[in-house]
Formats: structure tokens, sequence, C-alpha cells
């Protein structure tokens, strides 16, 4: 009966493992992609500063996977120049859950990026951090 029941739960942890490294493995199953805004000339694409006064990257992410994922989260920052980091934000997809091929809208917003540290930003990056199955 014991040896039963410790290979019943080791099959369940082993199983349960297996779902992470599949759950982990579809955030690279996300596209991102950055919108051309055109608000504020000079600025990169996508990028663009609200009435807040706040740094925003607007853009899209795609789901590549053969599967539902959802929610799909997001993480971005702003550097200088010289690779100082400025800022840090994240954002989930809208809408929270992604067909396969479905594309959906990102919008990170800077809090601390605002007043002259937005003219310093000349590089972003932005990345698939969270991109769980739907069930």
């Amino acid at each position: 009966m014991r040896v039963t029941l410790a290979w019943l739960l080791s099959g369940l942890v082993l199983l349960g493992g297996i779902n992470l490294v599949l759950a982990a493995d579809l955030k690279d199953k996300v596209k991102v992609g950055i919108e051309s805004v055109g608000l504020h000339p000079g600025m990169d694409p996508g990028m663009y500063v609200c009435a807040g006064g706040h740094l925003h990257i607007k853009g899209t992410v795609q789901n590549l996977a053969d599967v539902a994922l959802g929610p799909v989260k997001v993480a971005g920052n702003a550097y200088d120049a010289k690779g100082k980091l400025l800022g840090s934000a994240t954002a989930s997809a809208k809408p929270a859950v992604l067909k396969p091929n479905e594309k959906a809208e990102i919008n990170l917003e800077f809090l601390t990026v605002t007043g002259p540290l937005i003219e310093q930003v000349k590089k972003h990056e932005v990345t698939v951090v969270e991109a769980p199955a739907k069930q």
C-alpha cells in the first residue's frame, strides 16, 4: 500500500513538473510587436506621453502557440543612451485570453518616467514574462 501511494505521489509530482516546464516554454510562443503611435514627433515607434505626463509604450502580442493562452503579461524597461535603467513597467494583454494566432493590445505605462526623463529615453525593451495555457 505504501509503495503504491509513493509511486502515485511521485507520478503526480513528475506530471506537475512537466506542466511547469510546458508553461514556461509558452511565453516563447508569444510575439511582441510595437505599434507606430505617431503622437509625439521624435519619439520611437510605439512611445507616447499620456495626459498624466507618463511615458507609454503601446504594442501587441500574438499567440503563436497551438493552444489558448492567458493572461499574457509583459514587462518593459526604458534606458538612457548609456544603458542606465530609467524605469520599468508591466501590463497584461487585453483581452485576457488569446486563442491561437490571435493578437491583443498591450500598453505599458512607466509611472516613474516623466518630465525630463522622457527625453533621456533612447532604448527600450518589452518581453513576455508570463503566458500560461488557458484550460
